[in-house]
């Protein structure tokens, strides 16, 4: 079974973010993927002067829409509505794994973390594509777009003077720079990143190894019950899947409201630890 796999897309306005995914959509028979799912942050956010929430709430929406489409891929349910179907599809049964393209700028760090930190805990593969083009490059393709779709100069260059670029730290370690889109001397090597990411042997939740000594029991125990779930729902007919899914999915979501309730996120030591998170997960079934 291949994997879900999450990229996020790093660069300047104008860069070329969205035209590499536009030539992705175009490549799953290639990289034998069951989707291909592009999420443009720009259909989300609403960043004039009459909008109704702040920018950073409107991001946190976002990040809610991409947290629920892997639920869904994983659980097999109905995907979010927010997520367009102009996603690319592949027919072959044999292809399972998922690539979801998250386009922004991610200029800050701590904004690609965020997603890593999805990934490591709900059992997916993260990567970053950086399209290194120039300040002057993206200027100039900003000032072709339609005036509402326009970003103010100004804010591209606090961008670019603010722009994080991939590091040397371990949750960065799979990322590919491109300094052009000329795809067809990018595309080849694009296309074996990308591949290379599909095929890694993601853990799944209920393995992950732990980077944090501070992740607290809750999560933990959100981990173990999704892997349960996937566990449950193996060998089920599709129609009977989908149903037992967000049944399980349900019951996941109380038994984490009951474990909160009575206490059972207080950090613990050794076996009382184990004990008390083997309890609640076998209340899944």
């Amino acid at each position: 079974m291949r994997c879900i796999c999450l990229v996020a897309l790093i660069g300047l306005p104008g860069a070329g973010k969205s035209s590499l995914c536009t030539w992705l959509l175009g490549q799953q028979a290639a990289l034998r993927v069951r989707h291909i799912v592009h999420v443009c942050y720009d259909d989300f956010l609403d960043v004039g002067p009459l909008a109704e929430l702040a920018y950073k709430e409107q991001r946190g929406l976002v990040f809610k829409v991409i947290e629920q489409l892997i639920t869904a891929i994983q659980e097999d349910t109905d995907w979010p509505a927010q997520v367009r179907r102009s996603t690319a599809s592949s027919s072959d049964p044999s292809n399972e794994g998922h690539l979801i393209l998250c386009d922004d700028n991610f200029y800050y760090r701590s904004m690609r973390h965020q997603l890593h930190q999805l990934c490591r805990t709900s059992g997916c593969v993260f990567g970053q594509i950086h399209i290194n083009s120039s300040l002057e490059h993206c200027l100039r393709e900003n000032s072709k777009r339609s005036e509402s779709n326009r970003v103010p100069v100004n804010i591209v260059r606090q961008m670019n003077e603010r722009l994080e670029n991939p590091g040397s730290e371990a949750w960065e370690r799979n990322s590919l720079t491109l300094n052009n889109l000329d795809m067809e001397a990018t595309g080849p090597l694009l296309l074996d990143f990308i591949s290379f990411l599909l095929d890694m042997p993601a853990l799944p939740p209920a393995t992950e190894i732990q980077e944090s000594q501070n992740q607290s029991l809750t999560h933990r125990l959100d981990l173990l019950l999704r892997a349960r779930i996937g566990a449950l729902l193996q060998g089920m007919a599709p129609e009977d899947r989908r149903l037992a899914g967000r049944t399980l999915n349900n019951k996941r979501k109380q038994i984490l409201t009951r474990f909160r309730t009575e206490g059972g996120g207080e950090q613990r030591n050794g076996d009382a630890e184990d004990e008390a998170v083997d309890y609640y997960v076998h209340l899944l079934n």
